[in-house]
């Protein structure tokens, strides 16, 4: 895939609108606390969906599409017919075939968006991120950036599913839904997006069969860490906000509030930089 120098200034262009439609000032702003209400995000006009890349005359990345993808065109002419009336019209002319399935995110990738990884976990982490990207359409270069640097912040560089913090602080959250004692400890944040609070694990072993609720500790295992993140963010219509709103306001609904902040927009567009690399 190689792009010319105008659409690379066009996808600098697309990660700059993506990332500054938060409130003004936002990025002077310090790490603030995880469970602060969330920023009104500034209207802008990249509001609407798929407006932002069409503005920008980049519709290889609205609804789905890569850059660099074959688009198969909406008809295919057809020579007239040299027949004689009511002799049988010859086989149309066969559509190509679709365009190819979006290539997954390599290793490398995942090495050069996330440098702080641990080496020994990349052939490790990188079929689960695959599958539940693919199964929970994060499937264009802005939607994987943005998921990936969430992950990547959440799990400090993919060094833990399991929050570091003992979750007394999320004791009686009655939001989180910990209503019983011990609820802040038995369902602190696990997975590689950190889910956190009762509600959300009855809600996830609801939709994946797995009783997370009597077994917490299996929300930090990896065949369930990116599973359960996919979860969260198609739960959160994360995709669509991605696609639209940006990474300042994907922060907000992953995180609550800034935390991290600088490193989350420096990881989005590490991403946009690997992902639409010729």
């Amino acid at each position: 895939m190689s792009l010319s120098h105008s659409r690379h200034f066009r996808v600098a262009i697309a990660a700059a609108a993506l990332i500054g439609t938060a409130t003004t000032g936002v990025l002077g702003l310090g790490a603030t606390d995880a469970n602060a209400h969330t920023a009104t995000s500034a209207p802008t006009r990249y509001e609407e969906p798929g407006n932002l890349l069409k503005a920008l005359e980049f519709p290889e990345l609205v609804e789905g599409k890569w850059a660099g993808a074959a688009e198969s065109p909406t008809s295919v002419p057809v020579e007239p017919s040299d027949t004689s009336p009511g002799e049988p019209e010859p086989d149309s002319v066969d559509a190509p075939d679709p365009a190819p399935a979006p290539p997954a995110v390599t290793a490398d990738d995942l090495r050069r968006i996330v440098p702080g990884i641990p080496s020994e976990r990349i052939d490790q982490y990188i079929a689960p991120l695959n599958e539940a990207m693919t199964h929970n359409g994060i499937d264009t270069p802005v939607r994987q950036a943005a998921f990936i640097a969430q992950l990547a912040v959440e799990s400090d560089s993919f060094r833990t599913f399991e929050e570091y913090a003992s979750g007394r602080a999320y004791e009686g959250r009655s939001d989180l839904g910990n209503t019983q004692p011990g609820d802040g400890e038995r369902y602190k944040g696990r997975g590689a997006i950190q889910v956190t609070g009762r509600h959300n694990y009855e809600d996830l072993s609801q939709h994946t069969g797995v009783d997370f609720v009597a077994h917490p500790e299996l929300l930090a295992a990896p065949e369930n860490a990116f599973t359960t993140a996919a979860w969260y963010w198609t739960s959160r219509d994360l995709n669509n906000v991605a696609d639209t709103a940006g990474i300042v306001r994907v922060s907000e609904l992953v995180n609550g509030g800034h935390h991290a902040l600088t490193r989350r927009i420096a990881d989005f567009e590490r991403g946009l930089n690997v992902l639409l690399a010729p």
